[in-house]
């Protein structure tokens, strides 16, 4: 059963926390766990990962690196590969577009400016928990690859034949990724971060899992780079009169259907809509739905804002203008005929987003997850005659006498 709210009648700060579900990544007992497992990995290696795949998941694989004639041979009909196909080129699209490229700038007697490089190796988690999720190694992996990452690895858990699903297999085949290992769970990030027998050390780990596996990253951040921490999946819906109920009761649903804490909120000044929306949530999605009755479309971008969803979708008669207000989104959909599915599969950008209100600082996956920058300088001497001084000063105002003289020495 869904619940109902009034934003009319309550704080803005009592609303938020009713509508917030925490991170269970957070709980003390669980940041214990993948910190116990996080540090068994890093002292002890494969050992301690097959011992750990054998408790959780009830079996060893071995070895753990999936056999390239494993992935060579995984295949999909024909209709669900060209599908695959279609949403690899919008998503490669995209990303080329927001790929960051070096610069330079001169001035008299100096240059300044920054190389964009990739990083030299990324290793991906794609989930298994409640099924295959080929799409979301189409989504780390194609903005790497545009990134120019050399060697992309990829960790997912075995299913009960000790095998990791076929269908991610004939994705990795389609993307040509090689590596692939059958590791899960806290384990696998461990793994991936501090490199064990098996499985080669990375600069950085991405992609969104369960609690324990989003903890790991989280005490594994400074030995390797990651992405934003990605919790249970939410979205908030901004509707008005002109909204389809059957519409905005089955956005509510989609995200809803991820369970495990998901959160999707409707926001909306329409007593009536809400009433058309609320019997057409069932089963246990709807037990994750949250009607909110708001005092007009501005409290709604307000509230919104302050939310940080991980996903937005306004539908209203001005979709347009309504989405300019919002800004700590991870991903916008504007209006009826952009249902937020079309971006969890083919749309283009990435549908690793950040969650747990993070969208107020933190952006969604692409190619800048996959690089790094490196500044530089080069002064001529009628750069540094120009320059020097003012360094001069400003390094012996702070006590730095040595920084001083390292400038004074070449004007000399």
């Amino acid at each position: 059963m869904a619940e109902t709210l009034d934003a009319r009648t309550l704080d803005m700060e009592e609303l938020l926390a009713r509508l917030r579900r925490p991170g269970g990544f957070l709980a003390g007992k669980v940041r214990e766990a993948a910190r116990r497992i996080v540090e068994d990995v890093r002292d002890r290696g494969d050992a301690v990962v097959l011992e750990y795949a054998e408790r959780f998941d009830g079996l060893r694989p071995d070895p753990l690196r999936v056999p390239e004639e494993e992935v060579e041979g995984a295949g999909l009909p024909p209709e669900i590969e060209e599908s695959f196909r279609v949403a690899i080129e919008n998503v490669r699209a995209f990303h080329e577009r927001e790929l960051d490229r070096g610069w330079e700038l001169r001035r008299e007697g100096a240059v300044v400016g920054q190389r964009v490089r990739p990083l030299r190796r990324a290793g991906l988690y794609v989930p298994g928990g409640h099924g295959a999720y080929p799409s979301t190694l189409v989504m780390s992996a194609v903005p790497a690859q545009v990134a120019g990452v050399r060697e992309v690895c990829v960790c997912a858990p075995p299913g009960p034949d000790g095998r990791v699903s076929p269908l991610v297999l004939a994705v990795a085949r389609m993307l040509g990724l090689r590596e692939i290992y059958r590791v899960g769970g806290a384990q696998a990030i461990a793994a991936m971060a501090f490199g064990t027998e098996s499985i080669p050390k990375v600069d950085k780990i991405v992609g969104p899992g369960n609690d324990y596996v989003t903890a790991a990253k989280l005490e594994v951040f400074g030995v390797v780079g990651i992405d934003a921490p990605q919790g249970p999946s939410e979205l908030v819906v901004l509707a008005d009169s002109s909204a389809r109920p059957e519409h905005v009761a089955r956005d509510l649903m989609a995200q809803a259907e991820h369970l495990s804490g998901a959160s999707s909120i409707l926001l909306t000044p329409e007593s009536g809509l809400i009433k058309e929306v609320s019997p057409l949530l069932f089963g246990e999605p709807a037990e994750h739905v949250t009607l909110v009755l708001v005092r007009d479309l501005d409290q709604a971008v307000e509230l919104t804002n302050l939310y940080a969803p991980e996903h937005a979708h306004v539908i209203c008669a001005d979709a347009g203008g309504v989405a300019r207000g919002l800004d700590a989104v991870g991903l916008l959909a504007v209006g009826d005929a952009s249902p937020v599915a079309l971006s969890d599969y083919a749309a283009g950008p990435s549908h690793a987003l950040p969650t747990g209100g993070a969208a107020v600082w933190a952006s969604p996956l692409g190619t800048h997850e996959f690089t790094a920058r490196t500044s530089y300088m080069r002064y001529e001497s009628r750069g540094l005659a120009a320059l020097g001084p003012h360094v001069e000063r400003l390094a012996r105002l702070e006590g730095f006498e040595n920084h001083a003289g390292s400038v004074r020495v070449r004007l000399d």
